[in-house]
């Protein structure tokens, strides 16, 4: 079989992504060589991994990594696959730093048009002037941010990658924390790698890791949380549409929660209620349908606090920043 017959035969689905991935080699040697012939060994491999793409299963799984930001993520079945929407918590968490005055002066306020960010991210206030002071007076100390839930790490990773390259890092420290062995194993094996590559960020251990279901094994007090928790629900598993039929593969404990997906965010708004000190900024992802809901169990659980509802890119809404 020539490179270009497999191109005809298996043309439904991402049949040149597979290629490059048997052949090692980038997406347009496949498009330039289609005379070459696959040897037995690619063919029975090529073969292997289309079974598994025509039975639904995520491209990102069968490659073993996923972009995001900008960064190629490792990723198995052990995480969830980190989604292009969830790129705008990155935006929102990385606007707020940029308008601080504890990192206004440094690279990341002035990030080039061209660079990859949130220069395009419409913030409805400036940051709020408690995140400015620490108890007793201001802060000398570093913002903490903490990732709830991190699955791959691609939040956290992303967020310490980019103001380590564009800011100070002494001024923040990134936490992370996942109920899964397993996540962690794999967002610790991403800080390795991706972290290490930058010169700005010296040792992967910057990013601390935890093992703990939401807040439960969380040690100290932290100034912005963000989470990006499982909310979905029945109805989604029951649906068969093409754009779901991947969920099957990823992992439920990830996916899905109870009370119509919205059991393990009430959980957290609950525990960060209980707290002494409550974090300044806190990051929550959801579904557009459970907007009105969500809103409902914020005010009952953290009443007197400010909300701001954004919308992703396709205009439905998806975020909301507690204050």
């Amino acid at each position: 079989m020539t490179i270009k017959e497999a191109l005809k035969k298996y043309h439904k689905i991402e049949i040149e992504l597979l290629l490059a991935h048997v052949l090692k080699k980038p997406k347009e040697f496949v498009f330039m060589h289609g005379e070459d012939e696959l040897s037995s060994y690619k063919v029975i491999k090529l073969s292997s991994l289309i079974r598994r793409r025509l039975k639904g299963e995520p491209m990102a799984y069968i490659l073993g990594y996923k972009d995001f930001y900008g960064l190629r993520f490792k990723v198995n079945r052990d995480v969830l696959i980190p989604r292009p929407e969830t790129e705008m918590v990155v935006d929102l968490v990385l606007a707020r730093l940029r308008s601080s005055p504890l990192l206004r002066g440094d690279a990341l306020s002035s990030i080039n048009e061209g660079q990859r960010g949130c220069s395009n991210t419409k913030l409805k206030q400036p940051l709020p002037d408690p995140l400015l002071k620490r108890r007793g007076g201001l802060r000398d100390s570093p913002i903490k941010i903490l990732d709830l839930g991190t699955g791959s790490g691609n939040i956290i990773i992303t967020l310490a990658n980019t103001i380590c390259s564009e800011g100070n890092p002494r001024k923040v420290e990134f936490w992370a924390s996942d109920v899964s062995k397993k996540a962690l194993r794999v967002a610790r094996q991403n800080a390795k790698i991706l972290l290490s590559q930058n010169s700005h960020t010296p040792v992967y251990g910057r990013i601390r890791f935890v093992k703990s279901d939401l807040l439960k094994n969380i040690k100290g007090n932290f100034d912005i949380i963000v989470a990006n928790l499982p909310y979905g629900w029945t109805e989604w598993k029951n649906n068969s549409s093409a754009q779901t039929v991947g969920l099957k593969f990823e992992p439920k404990r990830a996916l899905f929660a109870k009370e119509k997906g919205l059991m393990v965010i009430r959980k957290l708004l609950v525990q960060i209620a209980e707290l002494k000190y409550q974090p300044k900024l806190v990051y929550l992802e959801f579904d557009p349908r459970q907007k009105a809901q969500l809103s409902k169990l914020i005010k009952k659980s953290l009443p007197g606090l400010k909300i701001n509802f954004y919308k992703d890119y396709n205009n439905f809404w998806r975020y909301v920043e507690i204050r």
